[in-house]
């Protein structure tokens, strides 16, 4: 019997839960008593006088992902809390002996906090416990009756337990990933393959199976232009349209009307209309703004754990997981938008042709800088974020005044603006003298 890490830890905060308990004279904080115990009860089919009985209801020895592993078996066995008419139970360590009788202790979700990761290097021990709520969500989570036969109703919940179970099982040794997708077993044997094609209720268990797997999916299914994480978010420009910034997405997974949309900037909004999302924007953001997607009162099965506490495929008893009350279930994707910097050029021209050693003066969105023009007249300011700025052309004598110009720079592109500048002019009066005082 190996006694690892992780049952330390659980053993050492049982204890002080339950010194907290005793000190305070009340029950445990958490969902759970952490201190609650039961037993377990198998059952296993055909039972006498199941029409077929001599039907394939087992399997063979299975080498599993993960060093996970299970030994042959003739019968199909599922698992009651209690008694043998209790809620069902389903197991999540495949392979790891159990008996009627023997007795688990209750844990809450906190169990899968410190999980070994070392036993599903697919997906994160908090994402183990999310997919086995919500394999809760629409599996069998009812009684179990001595009485199933596969000819009576009992069938066809005995099928929805196993199809569960399968799920269940596929999720924890590592065959799902963060999509509730099928990932490669490296050669391993598959969950599924426990199930014969002879097994008397092998349409209605992959019925079943099948039916699952897709709600699963679809229950945390993202529209498909969002990451599950910030980090792998794509990221999405924004257009000028002559009135505001914009970009139109189309959701192709059909899923975007469960979804609502916050950003990490103020000023953006959000349209949704069918499967497309319209993000709009009246100035450009200052930077690449963080878009998050939240789905609409998103509920799962609580998971509660019950364990020796011995983890993994060299655990003492075989540990079971059944439903509690639904809890929150946050599924979130990520998106990321941005405008690009744009650019505004000076093109100078003068009429005595002095074009170059120009001096400019721009203002407007956070920028307050002076600028000259080259030898050509021209200068470009690049990198300004998208808006209107002032331009303003510095004084000089023999020049008539400029008007301050206002130029719109937009995502992308190169605003021009012209100056061209005219020589100041007088008047001139000649004034006739002569001795004779002729002046005509």
């Amino acid at each position: 019997m190996k006694i690892n890490l992780f049952k330390r830890s659980l053993s050492s905060l049982l204890a002080v839960v339950m010194c907290l308990s005793a000190f305070l004279g009340i029950g445990t904080t958490t969902a759970f008593a952490a201190a609650e115990q039961q037993d377990v009860y198998l059952i296993s089919f055909p039972r006498d006088g199941d029409e077929n009985y001599s039907g394939e209801w087992g399997h063979d020895n299975k080498n599993l992902m993960n060093g996970w592993r299970t030994g042959s078996s003739n019968y199909t066995t599922i698992r009651a809390m209690g008694s043998y008419t209790g809620n069902i139970c389903y197991c999540i360590e495949p392979g790891v002996v159990q008996n009627t009788g023997d007795t688990l202790t209750k844990w809450d979700e906190n169990f899968w906090n410190n999980y070994p990761s070392s036993y599903n290097h697919t997906i994160e021990p908090d994402e183990i416990k999310a997919f086995i709520g919500r394999i809760f969500q629409y599996g069998y989570t009812g009684a179990v009756s001595t009485s199933w036969r596969s000819q009576n109703e009992g069938g066809d919940k005995l099928a929805h337990a196993v199809a569960t179970q399968y799920l269940i099982w596929e999720t924890v040794v590592g065959e799902r990933d963060s999509d509730f997708n099928h990932v490669s077993t490296g050669g391993c044997d598959t969950i599924f393959s426990q199930l014969s094609t002879a097994h008397p209720l092998y349409s209605k268990i992959v019925s079943y199976y099948n039916s699952m797997e897709n709600s699963i999916q679809k229950h945390s299914k993202l529209p498909s232009f969002l990451a599950k994480t910030s980090g792998r978010a794509q990221e999405i420009e924004l257009e000028w349209n002559g009135e505001q910034y914009t970009a139109a997405l189309t959701d192709s997974n059909d899923v975007l009307g469960n979804y609502t949309f916050s950003a990490s900037e103020s000023g953006i909004d959000f349209s949704v209309s069918g499967n497309k999302l319209t993000i709009t924007a009246k100035t450009a953001p200052s930077d690449t703004v963080a878009i998050t997607a939240a789905k609409k009162n998103s509920q799962r099965r609580g998971v509660i754990t019950w364990t020796d506490e011995i983890i993994g495929p060299d655990g003492g008893i075989q540990d079971v997981v059944t439903y509690g009350e639904s809890v929150n279930d946050p599924v979130k994707g990520f998106l990321k938008i941005k405008v690009s910097y744009g650019s505004t050029k000076i093109v100078k021209t003068s009429e005595d042709g002095k074009v170059d050693g120009i001096r400019f003066h721009i203002s407007g969105n956070g920028v307050s800088k002076d600028v000259t023009t080259g030898s050509n007249g021209e200068i470009q300011i690049d990198n300004l974020t998208p808006g209107v700025y002032t331009i303003t052309e510095q004084a000089y004598d023999k020049y008539e005044p400029q008007e301050t110009r206002r130029v719109t720079v937009i995502s992308g592109q190169v605003a021009t603006v012209t100056f061209n500048n005219k020589m100041k002019r007088g008047d001139l009066t000649v004034t006739k003298t002569s001795e004779d005082g002729l002046v005509e």
